[in-house]
């Protein structure tokens, strides 16, 4: 993946269905615990998502930026507020960057955030698909 948001650092990604969580090796054990929290709190949601995924070809990115820096270089608006972490749409996918490893108290943003992408989430491809033909 090439764009703004992605960092030389990530080389280790989980993938389930929609959802890719990026992140550097020494991260692994958040990571894991992103993932397994979505598969607990998220049932209901992860079932809409893969639907979305798999008719626009879209996902849902979750990057586990590995210090503040690296956070602050590719959500340049965030140097503005302090939030553990930022939501952004880039093209059909949304993007959830972590400003670094996030603290255990910052999940239950995270899993909220996560939630509220997946029910509002209604990429271009998937709205064109459901638009009534033009005669």
């Amino acid at each position: 993946m090439q764009s703004k948001y992605f960092n030389p650092a990530f080389n280790s990604a989980i993938f389930d269905g929609p959802v890719r969580i990026y992140f550097a090796q020494f991260h692994e054990a958040l990571a894991l615990k992103i993932y397994f929290l979505i598969q607990q709190k998220l049932t209901v949601e992860m079932a809409k998502a893969k639907e979305v995924s798999k008719a626009a070809g879209a996902n849902i990115l979750v990057m586990i930026y590995p210090t503040e820096d690296s956070f602050l270089l590719s959500f340049e608006d965030a140097a503005k507020h302090i939030s553990p972490l930022e939501v952004e749409k880039w093209h059909d996918d949304v993007v959830i960057g972590l400003r670094g490893p996030i603290a255990d108290e910052n999940l239950d943003l995270l899993v909220e955030s996560l939630r509220l992408t997946m029910e509002n989430w209604r990429p271009a491809a998937m709205l064109k698909a459901s638009a009534p033909a033009e005669v």
